[in-house]
């Protein structure tokens, strides 16, 4: 096996699927999926000598890690624009300088008492050190649904402090172990001027071309990525290390800028920056040595400690003094700060440099930066959610359901769903696209936004962001088409519910244009639903107990369409061809026919299992 896995391509396939499996395996059970990427690298690495990334990939490793944490510098400060740096405030501000300075040389006193090395060795750890990385932030943001300036402060302090850190290691090390503190002074102002120059070049031209639909919408993605590689690699050959800088600031101003609509780019280097994500971490993690692990002792632990219970809250302390920010956030962040792959990276290179000399220095660079990455790493994967959760900065309660349309069917599910009070958690909210509707919804007392689906605010007036879940049922197939197409890139397809299209014809598959998940069943389109209301039919909720079950409920209702079950206080909204599962003490909300209603003159929806087409 290990043939096979040291042939590039066989290797490159495994760190892919294993990247793939920990990001999953995150997902499920809600720990950020750092924490598994961590540990399948040290197990395939170090542990089992199943990987080598240095053999295989040999002096194409770090180009390539570089590479891929370019694109996910920039797909982080793309997504964070200036709106996201206005939020975070001037608290980032001075954590990017007064707390970079602090933790600079909080960590060098650290590094020579504990760990026992020289001056100049201490300050090189230190400024590898400064840094927290986007690559665990990021996925550790989204996992805990920290909500809020705080988790804005936390993204965008990891996004822009890599590139300083990154320069800021070049300096030192020019400084203590190069030709001086003259060349480092002209190292700075090349990479500062390389750096945000080209960084700046390559959102203008982006932004001039795509405003002006120079380039093709299918070639959009691809374009903005060769244009920001291009700055990136442009920058790092004026300055090592300055190419970061420049990713970063074509990021933000692209974000920034409007110009161009830069929505679908950013949704495809999302799909990449996972990818890569899991791909480098794997692989650094691959990297660590079986020395590296056997050396960890009783200093390299207190060096640790000393870097999360000392040098941390100092560093957050003197950035928020005077802030706004409230003290359970400024707690969270003393509290997280956890390192990522420009670390390991920086790390990794600046130690083969000294290995030229001081082999036993890049040893001890190596260690004392992979121990903190893993504990830290570690400590936010397992302690975030708990503490997030403690200090009130996550939403605990469940997010309404957004429910596109407010025709006479959309507002009596949602008056059912309201007179349910307490046993249901999640509000619901409509969302009108036609002004009578809005009225109506109104008179009726619901809560209700209104205006087209195409425009942001729209959504945002809506609550989109702190949405469980999105049912398109609108009359228009079109308008429900793209309300579900959006909805799906917030809350994830998952969670987007869509009416089946209005086609007299049955189905056996999902129709393309469906892009949530078919409701209810595939004869029940929004029409036919508003119909039955307005012929007297009424959605209903009903409790069910040990002797009134569902057979007894389609005994009684044998022609009704169920809709949702609630149990718990929370709703699970039915897919077509799915058949409710709700026992004693549940209960299940349904369309039903008045008592006296005749016959219907056309078929009827049915869920039946050997009946009902499409999927299960």
């Amino acid at each position: 096996m290990r043939d096979v896995v040291r042939e590039p391509v066989g290797a490159t396939a495994l760190i892919l699927l294993v990247g793939a499996a920990a990001q999953w395996v995150g997902a499920r059970v809600r720990v950020p999926a750092i924490v598994f990427l961590l540990v399948a690298g040290v197990l395939l690495g170090p542990v089992s000598g199943v990987l080598d990334p240095d053999h295989t990939y040999g002096e194409m490793l770090f180009p390539a890690v570089s590479l891929a944490v370019a694109v996910i510098l920039f797909e982080g400060s793309l997504a964070l624009g200036h709106a996201g740096l206005r939020l975070a405030g001037t608290v980032v501000m001075r954590l990017l300088t007064m707390g970079a300075a602090v933790t600079l040389v909080g960590g060098a006193l650290a590094a020579e008492l504990l760990l026992g090395v020289d001056r100049r060795l201490a300050w090189l750890v230190a400024s590898v050190l400064i840094v927290t990385g986007p690559t665990v932030i990021g996925p550790l943001v989204r996992s805990i649904g920290l909500r809020g300036r705080t988790g804005r402060i936390l993204e965008a302090e990891g996004i822009l402090i890599d590139p300083m850190g990154a320069v800021l290691t070049v300096l030192v090390f020019e400084a203590f172990f190069g030709t001086g503190e003259r060349a480092a002074a002209t190292k700075l102002v090349l990479a500062a001027v390389g750096g945000v120059g080209f960084g700046l070049l390559a959102a203008g031209l982006l932004a001039l071309a795509l405003g002006r639909f120079l380039v093709p919408d299918q070639l959009q993605s691809v374009v903005t990525l060769a244009v920001v590689l291009a700055a990136f690699a442009a920058s790092d050959h004026v300055q090592p290390e300055s190419g970061l800088l420049a990713v970063t600031v074509a990021g933000v101003a692209l974000g920034a800028q409007r110009r161009a609509h830069v929505r679908d780019v950013l949704a495809f280097n999302e799909t990449l920056g996972t990818l890569f994500i899991s791909g480098v971490f794997v692989v650094l993690a691959a990297r660590i040595s079986p020395d590296t692990l056997t050396d960890v002792g009783h200093r390299t632990l207190l060096f640790l400690a000393a870097m999360v219970l000392l040098v941390r809250p100092l560093t957050v302390f003197v950035s928020t003094i005077g802030s706004t920010l409230e003290r359970n956030g400024r707690l969270f962040l003393a509290a997280t700060a956890p390192r990522g792959i420009v670390a390991a990276a920086i790390s990794s290179l600046f130690a083969l440099r000294l290995s030229d000399g001081e082999s036993d220095q890049g040893h001890v660079l190596v260690t004392a930066t992979f121990t903190v990455i893993a504990g830290t790493v570690l400590l936010s994967g397992f302690t975030a959610r708990p503490l997030a959760r403690r200090l009130g900065l996550v939403e605990t309660g469940v997010g309404p359901a957004l429910v596109i349309g407010a025709g006479p069917f959309p507002r009596s599910l949602a008056t059912t769903l309201r007179d349910l009070g307490d046993e249901v958690d999640a509000e619901t909210i409509l969302v009108a696209t036609d002004e009578e509707d809005r009225r109506a919804a109104k008179m009726e007392g619901l809560r209700c936004a209104s205006g087209p689906v195409l425009d942001a605010e729209t959504w945002e007036r809506a609550g989109i962001a702190d949405a469980s879940v999105v049912l398109a049922l609108d009359r228009t197939d079109e308008i429900n088409t793209v309300a579900a197409r959006y909805a799906a890139s917030v809350v994830g397809r998952r969670n987007t519910f869509q009416a089946p299209l209005e086609r007299s014809e049955r189905r056996t598959v999902t129709p393309v244009e469906v892009v949530g998940r078919p409701l209810f069943s595939y004869d029940a389109t929004v029409a036919e639903l508003d119909r039955r209301i307005c012929d007297g039919w009424s959605v209903r909720a009903t409790p069910f107990t040990e002797e009134f079950n569902w057979q007894e409920h389609r005994r009684v209702h044998p022609r009704a369409i169920p809709l949702a079950v609630v149990r718990g206080g929370k709703v699970t909204w039915l897919e077509a061809g799915s058949e409710p599962k709700v026992g004693a003490g549940g209960v299940v909300v349904a369309l039903t026919p008045p008592r006296d209603a005749p016959e219907p003159d056309r078929p009827e929806p049915t869920l039946e299992p050997d009946r009902a087409p499409g999927p299960g």
